[in-house]
Protein backbone atom coordinates (compact mmCIF):
# COMPACT_ATOMS: atom_id res chain seq x y z
CA UNK A 1 0.00 0.00 0.00
CA UNK A 2 1.32 3.68 0.28
CA UNK A 3 3.00 5.89 1.73
CA UNK A 4 2.03 9.56 1.99
CA UNK A 5 4.18 9.60 -0.96
CA UNK A 6 1.90 7.72 -3.21
CA UNK A 7 0.08 11.32 -3.69
CA UNK A 8 2.99 12.79 -5.01
CA UNK A 9 4.50 8.95 -6.86
CA UNK A 10 1.26 9.16 -8.38
CA UNK A 11 1.57 12.55 -10.24
CA UNK A 12 5.05 11.77 -11.14
CA UNK A 13 4.03 8.19 -12.94
CA UNK A 14 1.60 10.09 -14.50
CA UNK A 15 4.42 12.76 -16.36
CA UNK A 16 6.59 9.55 -17.25
CA UNK A 17 3.88 7.77 -18.96
CA UNK A 18 2.47 11.07 -21.20
CA UNK A 19 6.43 11.68 -21.69
CA UNK A 20 6.99 8.11 -23.03
CA UNK A 21 3.28 8.35 -25.20
CA UNK A 22 4.87 12.22 -26.36
CA UNK A 23 8.73 12.12 -26.80
CA UNK A 24 9.76 12.99 -29.59
CA UNK A 25 6.98 12.59 -31.95
CA UNK A 26 4.91 15.50 -30.41
CA UNK A 27 7.03 17.09 -28.06
CA UNK A 28 10.64 17.88 -28.27
CA UNK A 29 11.73 17.49 -25.15
CA UNK A 30 10.65 15.67 -21.61
CA UNK A 31 11.08 18.78 -19.31
CA UNK A 32 8.18 20.31 -21.49
CA UNK A 33 6.15 17.99 -19.83
CA UNK A 34 5.53 18.16 -16.25
CA UNK A 35 3.10 19.20 -13.12
CA UNK A 36 2.66 22.49 -13.80
CA UNK A 37 -0.34 24.88 -11.94
CA UNK A 38 -2.34 26.85 -15.17
CA UNK A 39 -1.32 29.76 -13.31
CA UNK A 40 2.64 29.20 -13.18
CA UNK A 41 3.22 26.58 -16.61
CA UNK A 42 6.91 28.13 -17.56
CA UNK A 43 8.13 26.54 -20.27
CA UNK A 44 5.27 23.67 -20.55
CA UNK A 45 4.28 21.85 -23.69
CA UNK A 46 2.06 19.85 -21.37
CA UNK A 47 0.92 20.82 -18.37
CA UNK A 48 -0.62 18.40 -15.59
CA UNK A 49 -1.96 19.67 -13.06
CA UNK A 50 -3.79 17.88 -9.38
CA UNK A 51 -6.79 20.05 -9.24
CA UNK A 52 -8.55 18.11 -6.77
CA UNK A 53 -8.07 14.74 -3.71
CA UNK A 54 -11.22 13.33 -2.52
CA UNK A 55 -11.68 9.79 -0.33
CA UNK A 56 -12.91 6.96 -2.53
CA UNK A 57 -16.18 5.32 -1.56
CA UNK A 58 -15.31 2.69 -3.84
CA UNK A 59 -13.03 0.64 -1.36
CA UNK A 60 -12.91 0.29 2.34
CA UNK A 61 -11.43 -2.43 4.12
CA UNK A 62 -11.40 -3.67 7.81
CA UNK A 63 -8.06 -2.80 10.18
CA UNK A 64 -5.27 -4.86 8.94
CA UNK A 65 -2.52 -6.99 9.67
CA UNK A 66 1.15 -5.08 9.38
CA UNK A 67 3.35 -7.16 11.00
CA UNK A 68 3.24 -10.48 12.51
CA UNK A 69 2.68 -8.64 15.81
CA UNK A 70 1.74 -4.55 14.83
CA UNK A 71 -2.03 -4.07 13.69
CA UNK A 72 -2.81 -0.86 12.05
CA UNK A 73 -6.24 1.00 10.69
CA UNK A 74 -6.99 0.68 7.17
CA UNK A 75 -5.53 2.51 4.25
CA UNK A 76 -7.76 5.75 3.02
CA UNK A 77 -8.50 5.13 -0.22
CA UNK A 78 -8.35 8.60 -2.95
CA UNK A 79 -9.60 9.55 -6.26
CA UNK A 80 -6.79 11.89 -7.40
CA UNK A 81 -8.45 14.27 -10.22
CA UNK A 82 -6.28 15.84 -13.12
CA UNK A 83 -6.26 18.55 -15.79
CA UNK A 84 -4.00 18.31 -18.47
CA UNK A 85 -3.25 21.17 -20.52
CA UNK A 86 -1.60 21.66 -23.75
CA UNK A 87 0.52 24.83 -24.44
CA UNK A 88 2.18 24.81 -27.70
CA UNK A 89 4.24 27.30 -29.33
CA UNK A 90 4.19 29.23 -32.44
CA UNK A 91 1.73 31.11 -34.47
CA UNK A 92 -1.52 30.69 -33.71
CA UNK A 93 -2.61 28.51 -36.74
CA UNK A 94 -0.35 26.11 -36.38
CA UNK A 95 -0.48 26.54 -32.14
CA UNK A 96 -3.78 25.08 -31.82
CA UNK A 97 -3.30 22.44 -34.27
CA UNK A 98 -0.49 21.26 -32.47
CA UNK A 99 -2.52 21.21 -29.00
CA UNK A 100 -5.10 19.62 -30.51
CA UNK A 101 -2.64 17.01 -31.91
CA UNK A 102 -0.87 16.71 -28.31
CA UNK A 103 -4.58 16.28 -26.48
CA UNK A 104 -5.34 13.84 -29.31
CA UNK A 105 -2.18 11.19 -28.50
CA UNK A 106 -2.92 12.02 -24.65
CA UNK A 107 -6.44 10.74 -25.02
CA UNK A 108 -5.21 7.99 -27.32
CA UNK A 109 -2.54 6.96 -24.87
CA UNK A 110 -4.77 6.52 -21.73
CA UNK A 111 -7.40 5.22 -23.40
CA UNK A 112 -5.05 2.32 -24.40
CA UNK A 113 -3.01 2.21 -20.80
CA UNK A 114 -5.97 2.34 -18.51
CA UNK A 115 -4.46 0.86 -15.36
CA UNK A 116 -1.30 1.50 -13.53
CA UNK A 117 0.27 -1.05 -12.16
CA UNK A 118 0.58 -0.66 -8.24
CA UNK A 119 4.38 -1.63 -8.16
CA UNK A 120 5.13 1.50 -10.20
CA UNK A 121 3.73 4.07 -7.73
CA UNK A 122 4.81 2.14 -4.38
CA UNK A 123 7.71 0.00 -4.29
CA UNK A 124 6.76 -2.07 -1.52
CA UNK A 125 3.33 -2.61 -3.09
CA UNK A 126 2.07 -6.25 -1.82
CA UNK A 127 -1.37 -7.30 -3.33
CA UNK A 128 -2.63 -4.12 -3.19
CA UNK A 129 -4.79 -2.45 -5.74
CA UNK A 130 -4.03 -1.58 -9.24
CA UNK A 131 -4.62 1.79 -10.04
CA UNK A 132 -7.13 2.94 -12.92
CA UNK A 133 -7.20 5.60 -14.70
CA UNK A 134 -10.82 7.22 -16.08
CA UNK A 135 -11.80 10.35 -18.40
CA UNK A 136 -13.82 12.64 -17.03
CA UNK A 137 -16.50 14.60 -19.00
CA UNK A 138 -17.45 17.75 -16.75
CA UNK A 139 -19.77 19.91 -18.39
CA UNK A 140 -19.20 23.70 -19.21
CA UNK A 141 -19.72 24.37 -15.68
CA UNK A 142 -17.61 22.48 -14.04
CA UNK A 143 -14.87 23.21 -16.61
CA UNK A 144 -15.39 26.80 -15.61
CA UNK A 145 -15.09 26.33 -11.78
CA UNK A 146 -11.78 24.08 -12.16
CA UNK A 147 -10.62 26.55 -13.82
CA UNK A 148 -10.66 29.57 -11.72
CA UNK A 149 -6.88 31.32 -12.52
CA UNK A 150 -7.49 34.97 -12.35
CA UNK A 151 -5.51 36.30 -15.83
CA UNK A 152 -5.76 33.02 -17.25
CA UNK A 153 -7.85 31.93 -19.86
CA UNK A 154 -9.26 29.07 -20.34
CA UNK A 155 -7.71 26.25 -22.83
CA UNK A 156 -9.33 23.16 -24.18
CA UNK A 157 -8.23 20.79 -21.58
CA UNK A 158 -8.66 17.53 -20.64
CA UNK A 159 -10.03 15.94 -17.39
CA UNK A 160 -8.72 12.27 -15.70
CA UNK A 161 -9.81 10.57 -12.44
CA UNK A 162 -6.98 8.17 -10.96
CA UNK A 163 -8.08 5.63 -8.34
CA UNK A 164 -8.16 3.69 -5.65
CA UNK A 165 -4.48 5.50 -4.63
CA UNK A 166 -4.34 4.31 -0.88
CA UNK A 167 -2.54 6.35 2.26
CA UNK A 168 -1.60 3.53 4.44
CA UNK A 169 -1.77 4.70 8.49
CA UNK A 170 1.40 5.99 10.41
CA UNK A 171 -1.15 4.66 13.45
CA UNK A 172 -0.38 1.20 14.57
CA UNK A 173 -0.69 -0.98 17.82
CA UNK A 174 1.12 -4.12 19.15
CA UNK A 175 -0.62 -7.30 19.83
CA UNK A 176 -0.15 -10.92 20.75
CA UNK A 177 -1.05 -13.66 18.89
CA UNK A 178 -2.56 -16.56 21.23
CA UNK A 179 -0.32 -19.46 20.56
CA UNK A 180 -1.58 -21.83 23.65
CA UNK A 181 -4.87 -22.03 25.14
CA UNK A 182 -5.31 -23.85 28.32
CA UNK A 183 -8.42 -25.51 28.60
CA UNK A 184 -9.67 -27.47 31.64
CA UNK A 185 -12.64 -28.84 32.61
CA UNK A 186 -13.59 -29.92 35.68
CA UNK A 187 -16.56 -31.87 36.61
CA UNK A 188 -19.43 -31.21 39.17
Amino acid sequence: MGDYTVIADTGAHLVAMLQEALVPELISDISEIGLRSPEDRGDAVLGVFLYDVRQSEEVFLPTRTVHSERISRPPLYLSLYYMITAYAKGDAAYRLTQEELILGRVIQFLYDNPVIPLEAVDAQAEGGIELHIQMLNPDSDEKSKIWSFPNVGNRLSLFYRISPVAVDSAVSHAFVRVTDVDVRVSGR
